[in-house]
């Protein structure tokens, strides 16, 4: 258990409602958006290290920028593997000892996931991305168990190149009653995009949760927490609150950084983190900026992450200042 996990209560709550109802025939899917860094993977796996129902088989999966064949193979992988993971069997990451070791009790499945694996070999992609989904319900069919799928950073999925993604996806979420989606997204504008015009439907519509930095009071009590006995000032207390915006990773960092200095030189500890190449959050930053490289308007894009750094939040002033339309 992560002993750094803190509140987030009334999330977790309706994480373990929707989840226990799959079990009684009511599945409501959900979406979880937020910025980056607000702390929902880390609320995904709170939930996932809790929770209990040898009944219900969760899949969990980050999807990345990667091949259809790489993807299929990962989704396999851990279906399998999280399928086999109460059977008493010692388990080890490898395909083809997972799907030898789940032969004898889901046989259906099984053969479903060596086609799709030789399909992907033979680089033929049409449907895959169904055909992978509907291995839960083949397991479901087999076994009676229902299924929750977890795609953390789901909009990923669209570099995959599957044709149709979408309306493939909306299909089964229309059918598949058995099985629960959670899907994960860091990108909240597009998330929200692909919600409202994709995947908006009348039956597997998605409830949107949306994952908020802590609110002031959390984060004094989240502060409180992990000062472990020692007597915060209020007035850095207030300051490291609001410097944060709440957000539990950049709490958590400079927490620990002044733990480590008695809560003393925050300043020094501040130059460090954000202005030493070797800082977490100078690093961050770059890895950040660095996204925009690849852009042909990466300069663009550059200056005007200048602008709104030093002041200007206004569109009008921006693009006056940047002499752009």
């Amino acid at each position: 258990m992560d002993n750094k996990f803190f509140g987030r209560q009334e999330y977790l709550d309706i994480l373990r409602k929707r989840v226990s109802g799959l079990k009684l025939g009511y599945r409501q899917n959900i979406a979880m958006v937020g910025d980056e860094l607000v702390g929902k993977t880390s609320l995904i796996c709170n939930f996932l290290n809790n929770f209990y129902d040898n009944e219900v088989l969760i899949i969990y999966l980050q999807v990345r920028p990667e091949a259809i064949s790489s993807f299929a193979k990962r989704f396999i992988g851990v279906l399998f593997y999280n399928f086999l993971i109460n059977s008493g069997i010692p388990l080890r990451e490898d395909l083809g000892f997972l799907l030898a070791k789940s032969e004898k009790y889901i046989p259906k499945a099984t053969l479903k996931a060596r086609m799709i694996l030789g399909l992907v070999e033979t680089r033929k992609k049409n449907n895959i991305f169904s055909e992978l989904l509907s291995l839960c319900e083949i397991i479901k069919q087999e076994t009676g168990k229902p299924s929750v799928v977890i795609f953390d950073e789901f909009h990923n999925l669209e570099s995959l190149g599957v044709k149709n993604l979408y309306p493939e996806w909306s299909k089964l979420l229309m059918t598949q009653k058995d099985i629960m989606y959670i899907i994960i997204s860091s990108l909240k504008f597009k998330a929200k995009t692909i919600l409202s015009k994709n995947l908006s439907l009348l039956f597997g519509n998605f409830e949107v949760m949306e994952i908020e930095p802590f609110d002031i009071k959390t984060s004094e009590e989240f502060l409180k927490k992990q000062a472990q006995g020692f007597s915060l000032d209020p007035g850095l207390k207030n300051f490291i609150v609001h410097f944060t915006g709440g957000y539990p990773f950049y709490l958590n960092l400079i927490n620990e950084s002044l733990l480590k200095t008695g809560y003393s030189d925050l300043g020094d500890i501040l130059e460090g983190l954000l202005f030493e190449s070797s800082g977490i959050l100078n690093q961050k930053f770059s890895n950040y900026i660095k996204r925009f490289l690849d852009s042909s308007h990466s300069q663009q894009y550059l200056s005007i992450l200048y602008q709104i750094a030093s002041g200007h939040n206004k569109i009008r002033d921006i693009a006056h200042l940047l002499r752009l339309s």
